[in-house]
């Protein structure tokens, strides 16, 4: 490596990919881990339901070929226990179905499958199949080595049963795809995978386990290591510089690191470059994946009719001309898991049951819960592609995921380990990091009992206590506390302003600032050095600031004040006007009912020109929300495209960011972050003076770079805003 081993480190994504990375750098450097989603854990992804811990994602694994994900569970000690593969195809047109790796009772489950010659002819070109796909594996890749399995089955002559009712099903179960994508599989890619994993025989597959209490076992234990863990927090853009990587996430906050291990799908991890290579774009772009609907169910229907023929995994075979004709598969969960049955609630009983691609055919009241998952496909172009990622990375960005291999729980864990190596820390560095506490999570703001990512869920989204005490994290840091808050006001914050564009030019812009948070049934009013007048905010300058906007919350149906609730509560972000002067390029409104609850956010923006858009949001629990942009802001921006918006609520700090992407593809980021501070009126009035300044010095220099400039069309009134 041309450049030191890192200190500080962020990875991105807590699949299991990131999830090894950041264990074994935890070792040797400060680890910060970021995940967009709620919880952590990616396709290890654990439901409590009825007390049983019900895995949907990431299921089973082997002594055999999952070395370094048996390394980890080792080391964090998980128990693991013995699990059962087996696999069923059942085509209803044909009225056939049989159960592999269950004896003769599974592949003759009833007399009819002894009178069918086709069927009797599969089983027998099913060794010709093995051997053929061996000997292809001994001979030398030359041309053939992007040979796809349909060219494959073509060259070798197999019967067309045995192409859609074994070879097509098995790998559309293997990998979660459509049949119809299964024969542009690599022929050689995909035998050596099936040699693996001791399935290109008809015996001599290795034992299969589950990991016992669920996946979410080891996925707390390695969280539980972390330094800092960030759920709930997207990042949205990636720039490598010379002395490290900045990092800029949903909110807008922008964190240099000394290095990044990328560990999201390809497409995920080529949107966040600001400034991707020609091969990191060529490569990732080649490496696409599938998207499936995934249900966790109770309904039996989907397994083959005989008894005899169900097996774990169940492939149900759709006519040919079924419009839905995608992949569906049935997992039986009780089975592979060796789950108990509830003896008592709903599911009392029932056998929990997982399909994918089945959302037509399930009882919609069996579903406990429905999860979107992908799963990479592999294409000669792909598995080219995939050849050429070591040219992905840098000294500082390197990338990880299961894509760097066969799509599986253990390739993702290898090139996680791989990806730390890349920076210079290996699995055998044993030392740990002194600084900061172990197991620190940061998150968004959320309902007081809203449950922790690191709690797994229940039905009905309760949380469910199993997680031991001592695997807890050492401490939970609110981003900008709950929904309900008890901050006095006024306050003052200091504040940095910054703003950043990379398309058609690269350009960054800062400035310190001290912003107001006001309660607008208490405005403080400090005379020349700053006071809120309604002229400066929203509807009618002969009203109240206050009654202006419980006015337009009420045209969205919203009432800030009702009998039931009481009167509610308006909390506002934003300059004062001072020395006979006011601008606020946005203003917050933060709305509460009278229990408490925020109503909705009122983002009002103003332009330069005098124009004004108010925005009505409703954030999710980070404080995140988007809406089409309405109104031109800058003379370098036109009116499309939409903005995603993070407006936590303020607490000890006020963080407030806006993202603006184009339609032509254009992203600018805008951020206000502050901590709040015991300043004077008097520092705060020049503020709105001097932002106004630097807002137009920056337009001039923009102009000066020959920036293109939008036509400023005319600004229609907004109804409640003047």
């Amino acid at each position: 490596m041309s450049t030191p081993r890192p200190e500080r480190v962020a990875v991105v994504g807590s699949g299991v990919a990131g999830l090894l990375a950041a264990h074994v750098l935890a070792k040797r450097c400060h680890v910060t881990l970021f995940e967009a989603d709620s919880r952590l854990g990616g396709h290890a992804d654990t439901h409590v339901v009825d007390g049983i811990a019900v895995d949907t994602g990431f299921i089973v694994h082997n002594e055999r070929t999952y070395p370094h994900l048996l390394r980890l569970f080792r080391e964090l000690g998980v128990d693991t226990q013995d699990s059962e593969m087996s696999m069923s195809v059942r085509d209803d047109v044909l009225g056939l179905e049989y159960a592999g790796a269950l004896g003769p009772a599974g592949l003759f489950p009833t007399r009819a499958n002894l009178m069918r010659r086709d069927y009797l002819r599969m089983l027998v070109e099913v060794p010709r199949f093995h051997r053929m796909a061996r000997r292809l594996l001994e001979t030398d890749e030359t041309g053939d080595g992007l040979e796809t399995l349909g060219a494959f089955l073509d060259r070798g002559r197999f019967t067309p049963l045995f192409r859609t009712h074994f070879v097509e099903s098995l790998v559309a179960c293997v990998w979660s795809c459509d049949p119809a994508l299964a024969l542009d599989y690599p022929a050689r890619y995909l035998f050596t995978f099936l040699q693996h994993h001791g399935m290109l025989a008809v015996f001599g597959s290795p034992t299969w386990r589950t990991v016992t209490g669920g996946s979410h076992e080891y996925v707390h234990r390695v969280a539980a290591g972390l330094h800092d863990v960030r759920v709930g927090t997207k990042v949205t853009s990636l720039l490598e510089r010379p002395d490290g990587v900045e990092v800029t996430d949903g909110n807008g906050e922008v964190t240099t690191f000394d290095a990044v291990v990328v560990a999201t799908h390809p497409h995920q991890a080529l949107a966040m470059l600001a400034e991707p290579t020609a091969v990191q774009r060529e490569v990732l772009s080649a490496i696409t994946y599938s998207p499936n609907t995934t249900q966790l169910h109770t309904d039996e229907s989907l397994l083959p009719s005989a008894p005899r023929a169900r097996a774990s995994w169940n492939y149900l075979r759709r006519p040919d001309d079924d419009p839905l004709g995608a992949v569906t598969v049935t997992y039986d969960l009780t089975r592979l898991m060796r789950l108990p049955s509830p003896t008592s609630g709903p599911h009392a009983g029932k056998r929990f049951l997982v399909t994918l691609g089945g959302t037509d055919l399930v009882d919609p009241a069996t579903v406990i819960d429905t999860m979107e998952y992908e799963h990479p496909l592999y294409t000669p172009a792909s598995v080219a592609a995939q050849r050429r990622l070591p040219e992905c990375d840098s000294d500082r960005v390197v990338f990880a995921g299961a894509w760097h291999g066969w799509g599986f729980h253990e390739d993702g864990a290898r090139s996680g380990v791989a990806a730390a190596a890349r920076l210079g820390v290996t699995w055998d560095d044993a030392a740990p990091v002194g600084a900061g506490p172990a197991g620190h999570l940061r998150e968004g703001p959320r309902e007081p009992n809203h449950p922790s990512p690191l709690v797994p869920r229940s039905e009905g989204g309760q949380a469910h206590p199993r997680l031991p005490r001592t695997l807890a994290p050492a401490s939970l840091r609110a981003g900008s506390g709950g929904r309900r808050t008890a901050l006095h006001t006024p306050a003052l914050y200091d504040a940095s302003i910054v703003h950043v564009r990379r398309r058609p030019l690269l350009r960054r812009f800062e400035q310190r600032s001290t912003v107001w948070l006001v309660d607008l049934d208490a405005l403080p009013d400090h005379g020349v050095l700053g006071r809120f007048e309604a002229r400066d905010h929203l509807g009618d300058p002969g009203r109240s600031i206050r009654d202006n906007v419980a006015h337009f919350l009420s045209l969205h149906g919203i009432a800030l004040d009702s009998e039931e609730r009481g009167r509610g509560r308006v909390r506002m972000a934003a300059n004062a006007r001072a020395l006979g002067f006011c601008f606020n390029p946005i203003s917050v409104h933060w709305c509460h009912a009278g229990d408490g609850e925020l109503l909705a956010v009122v983002v009002e923006v103003h332009n330069t020109y005098g124009d004004r858009h108010a925005y009505l949001v409703h954030p999710d629990e980070q404080g995140r929300a988007q809406v089409d942009k309405a109104m031109y802001v800058s003379p370098f921006h036109g009116t499309d495209g939409h903005y995603e918006v993070a407006v936590p609520l303020p607490g000890e700090r006020l963080d407030v960011a806006v993202t603006l992407h184009s339609d032509d593809g254009a992203v600018f980021s805008a951020r206000l972050s502050g901590a709040r501070a015991a300043h004077s009126p008097r520092r705060a009035a020049p503020a709105a003076l001097r932002g106004w300044l630097q807002i137009h010095a920056h337009g001039v220099a923009l102009w000066a770079r020959r920036l293109p400039v939008r036509p400023r069309p005319e600004h229609p009134r907004q109804e409640g805003v003047r």
